[in-house]
Parts: C-alpha cells; sequence; structure tokens
C-alpha cells in the first residue's frame, strides 16, 4: 500500500486530500496521475487520511483476495466519514472496473467510483460532483492511455522511477481478468516514451524501470515489432540514467535481437522478469499459453549464453485445474535445475468470469497451499546459494536510504535486484547519500538479502 505525501508546505485554508494505492506498480503509476488533478481541483496532498477532506483509494481486483483488501480499506477510510474530517471518499481502479454496478449498493459509504477507463478524467469528475452532478460510477472500456504529457507526481524514491510504456493486455490467458480490468493492449509511442524519460532524468532518476503487463509487446498492436530494440537503444545513451530495467516480459517475445541489445548496451542492467507460471506444456495449453519446457530450457540457455551474468525472476502457478502430483513434481525439477534468481509462487484462484474457474479437476485449496509452500521452500534454498556467490565480490550498490527497520543502517540494492519485489543489501560499514551508486563488498549472504561494506571510491 502506498499513501501519496505531500510534496510542498501546507498551505494555510487549502482542504486536504489522501490518495491510498493498492496492487501493482502499473497502478502505483495510475495513482500518481491522479494527485495532479487532485491538487488542480485546489487540495493540498497529505499522507495521513485522518486528516483528510478527501480521500482517495486507487483498488487492485486481479485476484479475490485483492479485492477482499481493497474493501477492507475503503470500509476502514468510509469510518473517516465519521470520526475524522473526511467529507468525500473516492474509489478508483481494478476493483471498480471489475464489479461495476455491484459495488453501489455495497459500499454506500463512497460518494464516487471511477473504473480503470476514467482514472485520468479524475479532476473533471470531482468537478462535476461538486456542481451537482449525481452520477456516482464512471465505467467504460478501457482505452486510454497516459502519455509524458499527462502530469504525475510520483510517490517513489527520487532517483528510481516506474515508466509505463504500455496499458492494457490482449492475450486471453484462461485464469486473468487483465484484459477485462485494463482493455486490449496499446502501446506509447517511442517519442512520447522517451519524452518521460528524458524527463525522469532531469529529476534526478538514476534507475528507470520499464513496466506494462508485456513490455516486450511494446509496439506490436502497431504492427511494429523492433520499436522496444529502438526504445532501449535511445534509452542507454540518455544522460543522467544509470539503470534501466525491464519488467514483466513474456517468453515468446524475448528474441536474439532483444538479448543482443541487452548484452551491447551500457545501462541496460542483466536482469529479466519473466513470467514463465509453469514448464508442462498440457497446463501451459490450458492457461493459453504457448511454450513448452523445453522451449523454455532453450531460452534460458539462449539468455544466460547472451548475458552470462543475468538474473533471471519469474512468477509460478501451482494448482491450476488439472495439475497432477507428478506435473508439480515437474514443476519442482523445472525450478531445481533452472536455478532462478527470485521467484513468486501463486496459488490458482479460480476467478468468476474467467474460464479457467470453470474448469474440470479443480485442485483442492489445501494441496495448492501445500504445493505453494514447498515451491518456496525450494526457492529459499535456491536464492540462498546464489547469494552466496556474491560474496566478496566487489559490485556497484544503489542506496536507498535507511533501512525499514534501524536508522543505525543503510539499504541498497544491487542491479540484479529489482525495487519492491527483491530482495536487498544491509550496508554495515560506510557511508553514502540516497540515489548514488556507490562501490561495495558483498560480506554475507542470507536467503534473500545480503550484507555489505561500502568501499572508498577509486580515483
Amino acid at each position: 500500500m502506498t499513501t501519496h505525501r505531500a510534496n510542498t508546505i501546507s498551505k494555510k485554508n487549502k482542504p486536504l486530500a489522501s490518495l491510498v494505492s493498492l496492487g501493482c506498480a502499473k497502478n502505483l503509476v495510475d495513482s500518481e496521475t491522479m494527485v495532479p488533478q487532485i491538487l488542480a481541483h485546489g487540495y493540498q496532498m497529505t499522507e495521513h487520511p485522518t486528516q483528510a477532506s478527501l480521500i482517495v483509494v486507487n483498488t487492485c481486483g486481479f485476484l479475490e483476495s485483492a479485492v477482499e483488501e481493497a474493501i477492507q480499506h475503503v470500509l476502514e477510510m468510509g469510518r473517516l466519514k465519521e470520526s475524522a474530517s473526511c467529507e468525500k471518499l473516492v474509489v478508483t481502479g481494478c476493483m471498480v472496473q471489475r464489479y461495476g454496478k455491484k459495488l453501489l449498493s455495497l459500499l454506500p459509504e463512497v460518494d464516487l467510483f471511477l473504473g480503470t477507463s476514467h482514472y485520468h478524467r479524475l479532476g473533471e469528475i470531482l468537478l462535476a460532483s461538486r456542481d451537482g452532478d449525481s452520477k456516482k460510477l464512471w465505467i467504460s472500456r478501457p482505452l486510454s492511455l497516459a502519455t509524458s504529457q499527462s502530469p504525475r507526481m510520483r510517490s517513489t524514491s527520487s532517483f528510481s522511477a516506474y515508466l509505463k510504456i504500455a496499458d492494457g493486455c490482449s492475450n486471453h490467458c484462461t485464469y486473468c481478468m487483465i484484459p477485462h480490468l485494463r482493455g486490449p493492449y496499446r502501446s506509447r509511442t517511442v517519442e512520447d516514451a522517451l519524452e518521460e524519460a528524458s524527463l525522469l532524468a532531469a529529476e534526478g532518476v538514476k534507475e528507470i524501470n520499464l513496466i506494462a503487463q508485456d513490455t516486450t509487446a511494446f509496439g506490436w498492436d502497431r504492427k511494429n515489432e523492433g520499436e522496444l530494440i529502438s526504445l532501449l537503444e535511445s534509452l542507454d545513451t540518455l544522460e543522467g540514467v544509470e539503470w534501466i530495467r525491464l519488467l514483466y516480459v513474456y517468453p515468446d517475445r524475448v528474441t536474439p535481437h532483444l538479448l543482443r541489445t541487452m548484452a551491447q548496451a551500457k545501462k541496460i542492467v542483466p536482469y529479466l522478469d519473466i513470467p514463465f507460471q509453469h514448464c508442462v506444456p498440457r497446463i501451459l495449453n490450458a492457461m493459453r499459453r504457448d511454450g513448452s519446457q523445453v522451449d523454455a530450457e532453450r531460452l534460458i540457455d539462449a539468455m544466460r549464453r547472451h548475458i552470462p551474468n543475468l538474473a533471471l525472476r519469474t512468477s509460478l502457478m501451482v494448482g491450476f485445474p488439472g495439475e497432477s502430483a507428478g506435473d508439480f513434481r515437474r514443476l519442482l525439477q523445472f525450478v531445481e535445475e533452472t536455478q532462478f534468481d527470485h521467484v513468486g509462487v501463486f496459488a490458482f484462484s479460480p476467478e468468476a468470469g474467467t474460464r479457467a474457474a470453470k474448469m474440470p479437476f479443480q485442485v483442492p485449496q489445501d494441496i495448492k497451499e501445500e504445493r505453494r509452500h514447498t515451491l518456496l521452500e525450494l526457492q529459499r534454498g535456491i536464492s540462498r546459494q546464489r547469494l552466496q556467490n556474491f560474496v566478496d565480490r566487489e559490485l556497484p550498490m544503489l542506496i536507498e536510504g535507511f533501512h525499514p527497520e534501524t536508522n543505525l543502517l543503510l539499504s541498497g540494492r544491487l542491479a540484479v535486484q529489482a525495487p519492491e519485489v527483491d530482495g536487498s543489501v544491509i550496508i554495515t560499514a560506510g557511508e553514502a547519500e540516497p540515489g548514488e551508486i556507490v562501490p561495495a563488498r558483498i560480506t554475507v549472504a542470507h536467503d534473500y538479502d545480503l550484507e555489505a561494506e561500502i568501499l572508498p571510491f577509486s580515483g
């Protein structure tokens, strides 16, 4: 959960607003584009919802568990209409897009509901509401796309930012709601993405993380499969930016050209986030995801041949309908042999409205959870072993600031650790400022984190 903080000194007589952002990094970027709309409407941002007269909750709706979390947050904020200064409660995002009219009776304390189709019109809708428009639900097919001209107030650190290069999805996996929640895949132009990247660099951003539902599909909606390469090559020359990272990479679109581009670049970090989901062809076909274990093995071999120091993150799903004990053993073997650096494991959730929810041979919940735990335990050992290979090495590290648990130690990340989702480096000796990329010697490896000492600059 992210609560947007004020970036200016509080001004007298301005009402306060607070925005709570739930879900993924892509949702966070949407939230960051809503803040300027709120400010333009005459509010001052606060990170304390109890002080706000306007509260906006930007929700996730991908899984039922995320919906339940979102509803709890909305109910909590709704209580502030009685116990605090809240006068207007607005709920936006994927949960609204998914459930629409059902929310009107379920959450009567909410004044406005905006789907993913309307977050870019928040300021306009707030104005209409203030002027007497009684419409509470704003929802349609999502087709909008933020550009470099869309005002944005980042809530991440001053030195690291997400750059959303596309929105929506056209893959239609059988377990996934994203095409319904986000609309069809639509990507920005190379020129527009570069314009925003230049603006980020001018603000002092050192690390740009490219995000989309599928970053490797960038430009494919315009029948131009080479646009991602063009974007990466241009970003690699962008002054001020030092690390460029690719997140949400689709396996079938990782081409030799992309790998060569990454290998030859100076600023693209050796890291790929590539969600394989499974390794058994029958399961992948039922998911409507192309590929097989053999293809995955060949792809991983090609990636590591092109980029020997590549760090791989993947997400895997256990308990998909029809997954047998033998299928799960094959998945364990695949993970053991591949030696991923980072793995996210999800138990299949039969989401209403998806084809997979109606499939036969549903796996019992207790078995799904057992398999998830088993796979996570396997990855825990793999992670510690792979991190052990960093011990005694000297590597560049991005300083993030004080460690979340103590102001006595600094914390940072290596290029092979993405923000939020991967581990971090605990700094036990040396000094540096947040945002600096400094040389460090790795001293200790844990399950997911490292310890290091900052080294003096050589020359």
